[in-house]
């Protein structure tokens, strides 16, 4: 049985949203700490994972007829 979350065609998400929470610790830890190549890395996977939840990616189709 999937633990994670599902998408709505009934395909599991596969760490997308790990994705979004590593990037923006990152991004806070660089912020914070003043390091600029952790806060690029948050930002870039911060980004990818927003973009990753957003499109249907694995087949699932909506045809509108």
């Amino acid at each position: 049985m999937c633990t994670g979350y599902v998408h709505p065609g009934g395909e599991p998400i596969e760490g997308r949203q790990d994705m979004i929470v590593l990037g923006l610790i990152l991004l806070i830890i660089g912020l914070v700490a003043g390091i600029s190549i952790l806060t690029t890395i948050g930002a870039i996977l911060l980004v990818v994972g927003v973009v990753l939840n957003l499109v249907p990616i694995g087949g699932v189709r909506r045809r509108v007829y």
